[in-house]
């Protein structure tokens, strides 16, 4: 007759993660979330216009409203988004427009496709900086006010200086501005791809027809570095360190 003594498992997770082991998940993590929230982006759409209390043409704020798909407002600042279901939004590219208002479908991206003046990269795609990121997740959660004098609002310090900010990041226009000049100098690798590791995503507008129209910045709140460590923490029982001992006796 055999008897099985109690089974114990242990397990050895380090102490100390590395800070590029938190960035790798982190970036997983947002990809996943981003792949999550573009499961039908053929059937998603919005409705873009401009308003006189918002934009600067020909740049925003645009207000975007949301028709149907994954995207919310929920994530908004009172003031960034409009009602239940709008939001703020400015273009990352200069030389495509828009009608007002435009119903158009979209899709979420890390970036801008087929437009814009420069950045592109194989196939025709141009990442969101780090420095754009950085200025449309403090204006979407409400915190950007008083960076290099930025207001809420339709200012000489207001909407269309945090346009033409972000359109120099993006490489659209030559003549930057105050607000870009503190995030070239306060922003680590404020030109890099961002990944949407801000929350910053972009909305690739097209028409029924197909045809592209100018694309426009969403903002999302990503899972911080604490939820990055308890699922690294849960790979490790997985992947490293793992260590079990059974004890049965006859």
């Amino acid at each position: 007759m055999r008897v099985a003594k109690e089974r114990s498992v242990s397990f050895y997770i380090p102490t100390q993660i590395s800070q590029q082991m938190k960035s790798y998940l982190k970036n997983i993590i947002v990809l996943a979330s981003l792949a999550v929230m573009a499961t039908s982006a053929n059937a998603d759409s919005l409705t873009l216009s401009t308003n006189n209390s918002y934009s600067v043409l020909p740049g925003g704020a645009f207000i975007a409203k949301i028709n149907n798909g994954p995207i919310s407002n929920a994530d908004y600042s009172g003031v960034a988004k409009i009602g239940s279901d709008s939001f703020l939004t400015f273009c990352i590219e200069y030389n495509e427009h828009f009608s007002s208002p435009g119903t158009y479908n979209y899709a979420l991206n890390t970036g801008a496709v087929n437009g814009g003046v420069s950045g592109q990269t194989s196939p025709n795609f141009d990442p969101i900086s780090n420095g754009t990121a950085f200025l449309y997740s403090k204006f979407a959660q409400g915190s950007l006010a008083g960076v290099a004098g930025f207001t809420y609002g339709k200012t000489s310090t207001g909407y269309g200086y945090l346009q033409n900010a972000i359109w120099f990041l993006e490489g659209e226009i030559t003549t930057g501005n105050a607000l870009s000049s503190y995030v070239i100098n306060n922003v680590a690798n404020y030109n890099a791809a961002s990944n949407g590791a801000a929350g910053v995503f972009a909305l690739n507008l097209t028409d029924a027809a197909g045809g592209v129209h100018q694309d426009q910045l969403y903002y999302r709140n990503v899972p911080d570095q604490g939820a990055t460590v308890a699922l690294l923490g849960l790979g490790l029982l997985c992947m490293v360190g793992l260590r079990r001992r059974f004890v049965s006796a006859k």
